[in-house]
């Protein structure tokens, strides 16, 4: 491992406009790279991720391959939510990763730096601060589930309003159709014309219909 280098990693919104970023990413850079020299730090690498709109940041990646690699001895950066756009478990993540691989990790706004003890408190706050949020998440969804089946309410997936229950010689014919690979639309004109059920059919309700009847097969 090189001990005299560090990586400095700044990352800039897609929302932001040109004038914002460049002022963010001059501004994270200077305070990233005087951290890094006021720590002991010879060498500073730059790593810039530009305009994420997704949650990927391969920059990130390739700047935690080079740690691995040996290239630098710490990651700098500037704010937790710099460092991560998936919110405190992946931050976690790039913490073990440094633990495991004996690099140093700080991030300067939560004064987080797995070379200190300080530093060690704080990841432990925040691995129980996400698994907390983990569990919260766990509960709302039972409580919502368990609230929709006190209702009469079907949780999971919807597709839409159920519709009226139908006799088996239509459902019969629905289900041949669809085997035989007509579409919706083709379906209703024929069930249409056949007067099925004494009701007029949509090429929508023919889909809800055979949809609500795979469920019934299904259980």
């Amino acid at each position: 491992m090189n001990p005299e280098t560090a990586i400095i990693y700044a990352r800039v919104s897609a929302l932001d406009s040109q004038a914002e970023t460049d002022l963010s990413l001059t501004h994270q850079v200077a305070v990233l790279t005087a951290a890094a020299r006021a720590a002991g730090y010879m060498n500073v690498i730059e790593v810039i991720e530009r305009h994420t709109a997704s949650k990927r940041q391969p920059e990130l990646e390739q700047a935690l391959g080079r740690l691995a690699a040996g290239d630098a001895a710490a990651l700098f950066v500037h704010k937790i939510d710099r460092l991560s756009r998936k919110g405190a478990p992946d931050v976690l993540r790039v913490a073990d990763l440094a633990n495991a691989q004996g690099w140093r990790l700080v991030i300067l706004d939560v004064g987080m730096d797995t070379g200190t003890m300080v530093g060690r408190l704080v990841l432990t706050i925040l691995a129980a601060v996400a698994e907390m949020e983990s569990a919260r998440r766990s509960e709302r969804m039972r409580d919502y589930h368990q609230s929709k089946r006190r209702t009469g309410g079907v949780s999971g997936e919807s597709y839409g309003q159920r519709p009226a229950a139908v006799s088996a010689a239509t459902s019969t014919l629905l289900l041949d159709a669809r085997a035989a690979g007509l579409s919706y639309a083709v379906i209703a004109e024929r069930m249409n014309e056949q007067g099925c059920d004494g009701r007029t059919w949509y090429a929508a309700t023919v889909r809800r219909v055979f949809l609500n009847l795979g469920r019934e097969v299904a259980a």
